[in-house]
């Protein structure tokens, strides 16, 4: 379903199969397998989190590529967010300048955050940018008093990384909940933040930078 924010559009999607489809235990064991790596678990907050600890495999992207590990071409997880990812891409209008059927990942990884961290303000691409094109954010687990995805009013797409998200009033900020099996998609140059996460349980997401080809 695409949403209206501000400018531009957020497409958001529930997973009804996210808590019994095939291959479901497979998939939480991989991703807390890579939790458990000494090379994460020894590795600081990414610069963007702020407050608790956050886990994050961002700096492993190219070795540890979430659609490879979690075998996104052959289960019902990776099959729902493919075919939502194309939907996204049409819904948001990048059909018109851009050849969708043919996409490479560009970044991906996986964001765990412990009590008390949020994220700060951040675009994942400038409008000087040539990829990535669009960001799809799957949440694998989320408990209550967990922290939300805030999208901020900002057209300086020269901005990377913002304040911290209460120095925007309320009127430049739109909330999306974030739930166990919800897939957020957007355009890479949204500036975006959570806000704090209160839960004693982590919460935990999956993030896919996608570029799209030009058209022929």
């Amino acid at each position: 379903m695409l949403l209206p924010v501000f400018n531009n559009g957020v497409c958001v999607f529930d997973f009804d199969r996210c808590d019994d489809f095939m291959g479901k235990k497979r998939v939480d064991k991989a991703i807390d397998k890579l939790f458990n790596l000494p090379e994460v678990l020894n590795h600081e907050n990414v610069p963007d989190a702020s407050g608790g600890r956050a886990l994050s495999t961002a700096h492993l992207h190219q070795t540890h590529s979430i659609p490879e590990l979690l075998n996104f071409k052959n289960n019902q997880l990776g099959d729902w967010i493919l075919r939502r990812i194309f939907e996204s891409a049409t819904l948001l209008g990048f059909n018109e300048t851009r050849d969708i059927k043919r996409f490479k990942y560009h970044r991906t990884w996986a964001n765990r955050m412990e009590k008390g961290c949020e994220a700060r303000p951040h675009r994942h691409a400038s409008d000087a940018w040539s990829t990535p094109h669009l960001v799809a954010i799957y949440y694998t687990q989320v408990p209550e008093l967990s922290a939300d995805l805030i999208f901020i009013d900002d057209d300086n797409l020269e901005l990377m990384n913002g304040p911290l998200l209460n120095d925007y009033p309320d009127c430049k900020q739109h909330k999306i909940e974030s739930k166990t099996g919800r897939l957020v998609c957007h355009d890479a140059r949204d500036l975006h933040a959570t806000n704090k996460h209160l839960s004693e349980l982590p919460r935990t997401c999956l993030i896919i930078e996608v570029g799209f080809a030009p058209l022929p």
